[in-house]
């Protein structure tokens, strides 16, 4: 058999491009040589063990090659163009998975192997091959290691409810993060885009219609660069869950009248479904959001990148997963601010789950109306003893949009997350020059946040495993950007 159709349009954006484009003085590609073979027994300790056992005997299984070339991307980071700062990293990242790739992708056409090339992570997945070709794969001295797929899952609420016949105008965690007197001033988000990696979302819901990037002015409706059906083929955004709709409602919803549900109501929003459990999907979702395509898969254009993800999914306990990491600091050089849910694991402490509880990721625990921390909220610590979550939000009895045009109530550390989000386009879209600085940003969310002492799992009383730092203040935090753009 040959590899996947790679000539599809949606593989090959999937695939890395050949060619490599110079912006701003980036760094050349590495040489397309293969790295000297190694041992036979060096290319089996590369095997990791489960992908071992699952290859026994005459087994075929899928599994993972990673590469060892990481990219640099600092150069590409500093730019202060927006577009040619994501023009650089999506060339470099696909330079070097060029590069380094191609003596991996000559041997899997050459066995007749189904495969798909990633460039986001320098990875390629292979949907199915047998313990010789791992190998045979492994002797290549370019290749890290060979690992098997992992599952990720959603982080399903802890309740979901009809909502009541009581509607909040806004809804109380808008009221408690103080997005309302960010609206008075005039600001609603506007000239930000939020993505979310998800179920997927229910595109013309009353509430979420307006927002959709893909609405024309016009009329009618352009799903490309807006919609990743990385699950399922549908060609315009579906969600059979609820819970993608219900995050981005509370980023952005409102449908004109009393559904006030989402705190930056001006900003637009595009989404990817990939999520969950395949971390295939996750990743190809991730890849997409720096620089989405067409519905086909084709011309690939970071001018249509996101300000924002929010993510609410997950591991339930701490992990090492290297794939995502990837993508999560392609996204902060490129400047997207991913945000993540920390986990409904709690109440005990070190339960904080991945991607939330690595250091490179900023995460919500939950809270309720009452301001008491939420028993299922995820308590830290993270990666090396990293405080988390970083912040958080309200998360309990949060009404939002789902499917078939209705509201629901949804409790979770999904839901806290997405008022995070929010609060960032906020803070970007009233202070232009924070726009797409990450480090500058999570700083404010920090220093604004309003101190919890809690200090169960450890930490300060500004800054604990329980709370992280605090509650979230939208209104804080667009006056502390005001005042540090002065």
């Amino acid at each position: 058999m040959s590899k996947r159709p790679t000539m599809t349009p949606r593989r090959l954006l999937v695939a890395s491009v050949s060619s490599l484009a110079l912006v701003g003085g980036v760094i050349a590609a590495p040489s397309l040589a293969s790295a000297a073979p190694v041992s036979t027994a060096a290319a089996a300790s590369k095997i990791a063990p489960d992908v071992a056992a699952s290859l026994a005997g005459d087994a075929s299984a899928p599994f993972w090659i990673r590469l060892a070339a990481r990219t640099d991307l600092t150069a590409a980071s500093q730019i202060e163009d927006f577009d040619a700062r994501g023009q650089a990293v999506f060339d470099q990242l696909n330079a070097t998975a060029d590069a380094t790739q191609a003596p991996i992708k000559a041997l899997l056409d050459a066995r007749g192997t189904d495969y798909t090339a990633f460039y986001a992570t320098n990875a390629i997945y292979v949907e199915s091959g047998n313990l010789a070709l791992a190998n045979e794969v492994a002797r290549d001295g370019a290749v890290a290691q060979i690992l098997a797929p992992r599952e990720y899952a959603l982080d399903e609420p802890v309740s979901r409810e009809t909502a009541a016949d009581t509607v909040l105008a806004p809804e109380w965690g808008l009221n408690n993060i103080k997005a309302p007197q960010v609206w008075a001033t005039g600001n609603r988000g506007e000239g930000i885009v939020i993505a979310n990696i998800d179920t997927g979302v229910q595109y013309n819901h009353p509430a979420l219609v307006n927002q959709y990037r893909g609405k024309k002015s016009g009329g009618g409706f352009n799903h490309n660069y807006n919609w990743l059906a990385a699950s399922g083929s549908s060609t315009f955004p579906v969600d059979f869950n609820g819970h993608g709709t219900h995050t981005m409602g509370t980023m952005v919803g409102d449908d004109g009248g009393s559904n006030q549900i989402g705190v930056a109501p001006k900003a637009k929003w595009i989404t990817a479904n990939g999520c969950c459990p395949s971390d295939f999907a996750l990743i190809e979702s991730g890849q997409w959001m720096l620089a989405p395509t067409k519905i086909n898969g084709a011309r690939p254009k970071v001018t249509k990148r996101p300000h924002i993800v929010n993510n609410s999914w997950g591991t339930t306990s701490p992990s090492t997963d290297p794939f995502m990491e990837d993508v999560i600091l392609a996204w902060e050089a490129s400047g997207i601010f991913g945000q993540w849910s920390n986990g409904n694991s709690g109440p005990s402490c070190s339960t904080s789950g991945s991607p939330g509880s690595r250091i490179a990721t900023y995460s919500a625990g939950a809270y309720d109306i009452n301001n008491a921390i939420a028993s299922f909220s995820a308590r830290g610590p993270g990666q090396s003893g990293d405080i988390k979550p970083n912040i958080s939000g309200p998360g309990v009895n949060v009404r939002s949009s789902v499917p078939s045009s209705s509201y629901a109530n949804f409790s979770g550390t999904s839901m806290a997350s997405p008022h995070v989000a929010g609060a960032i386009a906020l803070l970007w879209s009233e202070v232009p020059s924070l726009s797409r600085n990450i480090d500058a940003t999570r700083a404010l969310l920090d220093d604004t946040a309003i101190n919890v002492s809690n200090l169960a799992c450890g930490g300060t009383a500004d800054d604990n495993n329980v709370w992280g730092e605090g509650r979230l203040d939208a209104f804080a935090l667009v006056q502390a950007g005001l005042a540090a753009r002065e």
